[in-house]
């Protein structure tokens, strides 16, 4: 400054400030994968953007990289809504399942059986006896023709050669109490027995029990996954009996994640599926899926996963339903029939079909259905951004008044203008008890929008919030838009 100047900022005092910076929009597209499985490293963590990522720390055969590729094979995946694999080891031991192991089946008792043009064999599954009857041995040749004459009957679980020339029967469900199986003598059956001595010599059959998962648990691994990022859906590597899977249920219900699992036995979603459905927790998204094998079976709900969290809200009419959707690179499950239809329609667990030739997935509603629960964790997480940025991001504060509350409200409602562009919510009729606010408004809102916002006015709030600096509570309804997911036609036909 000159000599005998006297500075600017005496009159004029300019100061340059940025805007504070706000939280970032939660990923509730991305994943987590628990994997029980050793990593090549020593790192307990990866980021995926794609399978080959986690192809080369865990190894093509690994459960974990076949997983990985069934979560990124789909053309809409997790990468479609911005979402990433987080790969995460934890010390979870798999269950076992239950199984019976022949003898080993000779020439003599091929040509035994072969003589066999109607034969019978009880299968105990689970505690359930399953009669396996009208069986024609007459164009067997191998142990593996056997195999395929007794997986023609379409028992509740996994048939194979083992050992060469050894026949096993395993359970498809997992656990000290919820898997066993064993072969025993058909009474009263109309064709010949071939639990008896001259066929599968039953007798001398060698079972072993199935064991309960155990170390530490998904909650557990959970809470550790959460201090480092959020994620929205949880998945697992580990085999699972019915008692952790509902353990697991129940701790994820209190969270901010949706669990996916399989069941690999159909008759257990009478089991499981009724004891998810029964408990309230809508958070865990079931299948059952019988037809490749426990890792096929894991594969699918990966696929399933994937294509559930790949919605880009951000987007107009983004928003998908499961029911009918394809899971690419999956096979349906052609165990199932009409029975297991109506047994997954009635429990809430979806599953894989073949119809008339197309592959789809039909997704039932236990409490709830898989879009919804998607749906409504994506809002849920976006309100809270949505609320703390717009208290975060002002340089002086946001005042306790009635203006304040506007804002603070029309930041919520942006939310849900949002829901309504990507397909979440829909304008409609509130056909239950008004349950807040003025009811001509609550009623017009939700008829015209979709949506309702309602404060109490600040007047009347207490004085003690008012001291605590805590907002008025703002109360929300929405009006899901909900899919069609079935159709009914009657068609008036005049001579």
């Amino acid at each position: 400054m000159a000599v005998g100047q006297i500075a600017l900022n005496n009159t004029i005092n300019i100061t340059l400030t940025s805007a504070p910076s706000g939280l970032k929009q939660a990923s509730t597209n991305s994943v987590v994968l628990l994997s029980n499985e050793q990593p090549l490293s020593s790192e307990p963590y990866i980021w995926a953007n794609n399978s080959q990522d986690v192809i080369n720390e865990y190894g093509s055969n690994s459960l974990t990289g076949k997983m990985a590729k069934a979560l990124f094979t789909p053309a809409f995946n997790i990468r479609t809504g911005g979402g990433q694999l987080l790969v995460y080891h934890f010390a979870g031991v798999n269950a076992t399942a239950g199984k019976t192991t022949t003898i080993a089946i000779t020439s003599t008792i091929i040509t035994a059986l072969k003589l066999v043009t109607s034969g019978d064999l009880t299968i105990t599954i689970d505690g359930t006896d399953t009669v396996l009857s009208g069986m024609n041995f007459a164009s067997i040749s191998t142990v593996n023709d056997i195999v395929k004459v007794l997986k023609s009957k379409g028992a509740d679980c996994d048939i194979s050669v083992v050992d060469t020339n050894k026949i096993e029967f395993k359970s498809r469900r997992y656990g000290a109490t919820d898997s066993g199986i064993s072969l025993k003598a058909t009474s009263g059956g109309s064709g010949v027995d071939i639990y008896g001595t001259s066929y599968l010599n039953g007798a001398s059959q060698v079972t072993v029990a199935g064991t309960d998962a155990s170390g530490q648990t998904v909650a557990e691994a959970l809470a550790e996954v959460d201090e480092i990022a959020y994620v929205g859906g949880v998945l697992t590597t580990q085999y699972c009996d019915n008692t952790t899977v509902l353990a697991n249920a129940s701790a994820i219900q209190e969270k901010d994640h949706i669990y996916f699992e399989v069941t690999q036995s159909l008759k257990n979603m009478g089991v499981l599926g009724t004891a998810i459905k029964s408990a309230g927790n809508t958070k865990t998204r079931l299948n059952a899926y019988s037809y490749a094998g426990s890792d096929g079976a894991k594969e699918e709900i990966a696929t399933y996963c994937s294509i559930a969290c790949s919605t880009n809200y951000s987007g107009s009419n983004t928003c998908i339903t499961m029911n009918l959707k394809e899971l690419t690179g999956i096979l349906p499950d052609l165990n199932l029939n009409q029975t297991y239809y109506n047994l997954a329609k009635t429990n809430g667990v979806d599953i894989y079909a073949n119809t008339e030739g197309l592959s789809a997935c039909y997704s039932f509603d236990n409490g709830s259905y898989t879009d919804e629960e998607t749906g409504k964790l994506w809002l849920k997480k976006a309100l809270e951004v949505s609320g703390f940025n717009y208290l975060r991001k002002t340089n002086t504060k946001i005042p306790q008044t009635e203006a304040g509350m506007t804002g603070l409200k029309n930041a919520y409602e942006q939310r849900c203008v949002q829901a309504i562009r990507n397909g979440f919510i829909s304008a409609g009729e509130w056909n239950e008890s008004i349950p807040f606010g003025n009811s001509e408004d609550f009623v017009r809102n939700i008829r015209e929008k979709g949506y309702y916002i309602y404060s109490l006015p600040i007047a009347q709030q207490s004085q003690a919030e008012r001291e605590e600096r805590i907002a008025p509570v703002i109360q929300i309804a929405i009006k899901l838009s909900g899919a069609i997911h079935n159709s009914n036609v009657i068609v008036q036909v005049q001579r």
